[in-house]
């Protein structure tokens, strides 16, 4: 009876937001009884086909939704979040002046009285520093005392070996013993011995936070650590500002540890910004399909690079195998089987192989991203050896030396400023104006050759 009087109903002439007779006129006019015209009606709105106006009754259709405009935020607010996220990615040199008031009005497109006004706030909130008549500069510590130590802690062995893995680990050791030497500062090595969870110095000796008294801060490596949250909680008994190149996935990082008084956690390679950054780049080119070619798949950093270059708006075509995370376990296969010396040349021949397999599913001239330099590198040896011929436009990531020699554009991660922003903490420490308890990215750029 419930199925006759749906039916009869939705053959009744009848047009979105017309009302539906009452319950009442409904059981007189289809000689059925009030439970069943209601469960009918239910029916029908469950199906999406009625909807009811409490009060009002049962209407055709459905219910008409006012759109409400979110509120925008005003002129200052606006300001305030664009300036606090140049800050965080490091848009202005922590160690200069601000531009002036006029560059920075024009910036931001806001009035010069609203800016002074800002500019104001953010110096009794200790985050700018007045100086002179028009200038304004990001707060400093006073300068410390030339016996003053900053600990340098990476990974080692157990007898405090250590061996830099890559081209952007060397330049994170030279900028930081570079920026170390300029501030007058006593860099201390030490190495975290993951087994043993221990520092060790570069001699094999244990050593302990109290053997150096005169430490104002840490610098910290986490890159190839493998268990990092193990040198985060042996960081724990320093009783000084610590900052931490956190070169593992964002989401990976306990929020136990970004509120950690004195500490801040710096990233530049993870994420989706760096895809992001090459998209918005290639866009600017008039180009908007790229094929993506990665053999390392399996990793958090290739996938986040490829998201990244879809969010930028980019037309993605996927050539990735997931099967491997990295160029160390090409390097790892090839240590089980033949002698150390051709380490190299069978972990580049094995990815030469997934290589092949991947430009098959490329569509011609279409411009490639890869998801590093070194990959990049081993497109061009398949040119020179015959087995590719008309290479497109190519963009890889890492800015390493050999983009240069291959004239390859890529993306620089910006280490330097990395290692700026690192020290720059350890001045302020628990002072720091920009603690938000998130991790600090640090932007890159595209270097064109």
């Amino acid at each position: 009876m419930k199925d006759a009087v749906v039916e009869a109903l939705l053959m009744s002439p009848h047009q979105n937001g017309d009302k539906l007779p009452s319950v009442r006129v409904l059981m007189q006019k289809l000689h059925a009884a009030s439970g069943t015209i209601q469960s009918a009606i239910r029916t029908l709105k469950e199906k999406g086909l009625v909807y009811t106006d409490p009060g009002k009754g049962v209407f055709w259709g459905k219910r008409k939704t006012i759109a409400i405009a979110a509120v925008a935020p005003g002129p200052q607010e606006t300001f305030f979040e664009k300036f606090q996220s140049d800050i965080r990615f490091g848009y202005f040199p922590l160690t200069e002046s601000l531009p002036s008031q006029k560059e920075l009005a024009a910036r931001y497109r806001i009035s010069p009285y609203m800016l002074r006004q800002y500019l104001k706030e953010a110096c009794a909130r200790g985050i700018l520093e007045h100086k002179g008549k028009n200038r304004y500069n990001f707060p400093k510590q006073e300068k410390k005392s030339s016996d003053t130590e900053i600990l340098f802690i990476t990974r080692s062995t157990a007898w405090g070996s250590f061996y830099p893995a890559s081209e952007r680990e060397m330049d994170f050791l030279r900028f930081t013993y570079r920026l170390g030497a300029e501030k007058h500062y006593k860099l201390r090595l030490l190495g975290f011995d993951e087994d043993a969870e221990r520092f060790v110095d570069r001699n094999g000796n244990v050593r302990h936070f109290s053997d150096y008294p005169n430490a104002v801060g840490a610098i910290v490596s986490t890159l190839l650590i493998l268990k990092p949250f193990k040198l985060l909680h042996a960081l724990l008994a320093a009783n000084f500002p610590i900052s931490i190149w956190w070169e593992h996935p964002a989401n990976s990082l306990e929020k136990i540890f970004l509120k950690q008084d004195g500490w801040a956690f710096f990233n530049s390679s993870f994420g989706k910004n760096p895809g992001k950054s090459v998209g918005k780049f290639l866009k600017q080119k008039g180009i908007s399909q790229i094929a993506y070619i990665s053999p390392y798949h399996a990793s958090s950093w290739s996938i986040d690079r490829l998201q990244g270059l879809r969010e930028s708006g980019i037309e993605v075509v996927e050539c990735v195998d997931s099967k491997y995370a990295s160029p160390w376990d090409f390097r790892h296969l090839a240590s089980q089987n033949g002698p150390k010396y051709t380490i190299e040349l069978r972990a580049k021949k094995h990815e030469k192989e997934i290589l092949r397999r991947l430009l098959k599913e490329i569509p011609a001239e279409m411009p490639w991203v890869t998801v590093n330099d070194e990959v990049a590198g081993l497109l061009r040896e398949l040119e020179e050896e015959g087995e590719l011929k008309n290479i497109p436009y190519l963009v890889g990531f890492d800015n390493s030396a050999e983009s240069f020699l291959l004239r390859l554009d890529s993306f620089d991660f910006n280490t330097e400023n990395l290692v700026i922003q690192m020290f720059y903490h350890l001045e302020l420490g628990k002072n720091d104006p920009f603690r938000t308890g998130l991790l600090r990215e640090i932007p890159g750029k595209v270097v064109e050759k």
